[in-house]
């Protein structure tokens, strides 16, 4: 609408249909969008950002940046396996990683404290640790990274020792109980965590599950800058029933400078291709590849992984 208002007053008519020229009627059409946008001088704007805030000024300025593709993503770090509450096994998920084109993807089972997921101990996660371990010396092209969703107790306290934690590759934080807490105790419980040294990531910080369960009451923008304060990672959940950071808020964290993955949260090997959900939000967000985390090569980030340790 924004943009049909300012081309009127030009002398230009937009419509589904192509550009009407007003002053003498005729009507051009374009085989593209692409096609329309450059007609007008105007670089081509996303479908995802068409939102009225502020790209219509940066298309004629042409400095609307390249967005997060699919493409990009290198790999997917938030699934769950056999072992807690998934369904397939560590190597059908890295085989199916793989297939994908992936170079790593994260096994990051919940912690015990989720009883009803099968939550894993310490004892059961080193074992676990163990396998992904003894998988990766015999199978090729794909790294499965040892990790955990463990969660943030009512406290702010991770439910699993640091003892553990540091010994594995990524460390997701979750909340997953007690989530009727006031916005300054859910505030200060998810900070304390962010604080945490053995927290890397904080998942679906907001706890939604859209049309099932509404938000928890918490001040993301306060989370949002703990987060960039103390170099932590926050997710850009792509379950459908989450996406959770939603598109406004992994916005504004990124304008924070947050870094940011996309998880699809997979519990089965067909959950892996909710990954373009999550790159829908980021795109909304105006998220480029430096951006997510997870368009990264392995080594660099298991380097960038390693330095926050």
């Amino acid at each position: 609408v924004s943009l049909r208002e300012k081309w009127r007053n030009r002398g230009l008519k937009l419509s589904e249909y192509g550009i009407t020229v007003v002053a003498t009627d005729k009507l051009e059409k374009f085989a593209t969008e692409e096609g329309f946008y450059d007609r007008l001088g105007m670089q081509y704007i996303p479908p995802e950002i068409r939102e009225a805030q502020g790209e219509i000024e940066k298309a004629e300025q042409r400095s609307i940046p390249s967005l997060v593709e699919l493409s990009d993503i290198k790999g997917d770090l938030h699934t769950h396996t056999k072992w807690s509450d998934g369904h397939d096994s560590i190597e059908d998920l890295a085989r199916a990683a793989k297939h994908m084109g992936y170079q790593y993807i994260a096994i990051t089972e919940h912690s015990a404290g989720r009883g009803i997921a099968h939550g894993l101990s310490p004892d059961r996660l080193r074992e676990q640790v163990a396998e992904i371990k003894a998988l990766n010396r015999r199978l090729s092209g794909i790294r499965a990274l040892t990790g955990t969703e463990v969660d943030i107790r009512a406290d702010g306290s991770l439910d699993l020792p640091h003892e553990i934690l540091v010994e594995l590759d990524i460390v997701i934080a979750a909340v997953h109980s007690a989530m009727n807490q006031s916005e300054e105790k859910m505030t200060e419980r998810i900070t304390k965590a962010i604080e945490n040294p053995d927290a890397d990531v904080i998942a679906h910080p907001t706890c939604r599950l859209i049309r099932e369960r509404e938000p928890v009451a918490i001040d993301l923008e306060a989370v949002s800058r703990a987060a960039a304060k103390h170099n932590k990672i926050m997710e850009i959940n792509a379950m459908p029933d989450r996406l959770d950071l939603k598109d406004t808020h992994a916005f504004r964290a990124r304008e924070l400078g947050v870094k940011l993955i996309i998880g699809t949260d997979t519990h089965s090997i067909a959950h892996l291709g909710f990954m373009r959900f999550g790159v829908g939000i980021a795109r909304r967000a105006w998220c480029e590849p430096q951006h997510i985390l997870n368009t990264l090569p392995l080594e660099e980030l298991l380097a960038l992984l390693n330095k926050r340790r």
